[in-house]
């Protein structure tokens, strides 16, 4: 089982090793380019070569990465390079975390035995649905669900993570204080029981 203090002990080991304050510092500006005013994609994510995965593992990566966080008004784990991420931080946690690879190793074959890696966008839209089934529906089950519960949950922790995710999309401003705290507007908060 992954935990987000494992994400974060893979994160800060992938941090420690050669290449990782390139890696990283690109990374984490990267998502300016959402902007038509920002500068282009950075030489080392636009070239990115996979080191973990296969190119087409990668590939099924970044489809369904985008589909759990897309692109709207707001950046989505494409222009956060999520897939990057989770990427970079498993080819760096080589020896010390065998067994969250063999995880990886196994979803993605989940994946590929499920045909979300030869099927389009639509039928990549379809089946992420399906495997999700089993979070919102009591008895559901899905061969795949491990897979997209593992994805799901790295994905989310690079994208809010990045400068993408914290900055862009959460408005995050450092240690600052709210001089006032809007209410809610959702019509079924406003229910008192």
């Amino acid at each position: 089982m992954t935990t987000r203090r494992t994400l974060l002990d893979l994160a800060v080991r992938a941090a420690a090793l050669p290449g990782a304050a390139e890696f990283f510092n690109v990374w984490l500006h990267a998502a300016q380019a959402h902007h038509s005013s920002a500068p282009p994609e950075p030489p080392l994510l636009r070239s990115y070569k996979p080191r973990f995965f296969s190119s087409e593992d990668f590939a099924a990566l970044q489809a369904f990465t985008g589909i759990l966080i897309p692109t709207d008004e707001t950046p989505g784990a494409r222009e956060a390079h999520c897939a990057h991420y989770i990427d970079f931080v498993l080819d760096s946690s080589t020896g010390y975390a065998p067994e969250m690879q063999n995880q990886w190793r196994a979803a993605m074959a989940a994946l590929k035995q499920t045909g979300f890696h030869a099927a389009g966008k639509a039928g990549q839209e379809k089946l992420v649905a399906e495997m999700s089934r089993p979070e919102r529906e009591n008895g559901a089950t899905h061969p795949a669900y491990a897979a997209y519960r593992l994805i799901k949950q790295q994905n989310t922790f690079a994208f809010y993570t990045s400068r993408a995710g914290m900055i862009e999309t959460l408005d995050y401003r450092g240690n600052s204080y709210n001089e006032t705290f809007p209410a809610c507007t959702h019509p079924e908060h406003q229910v008192v029981d």
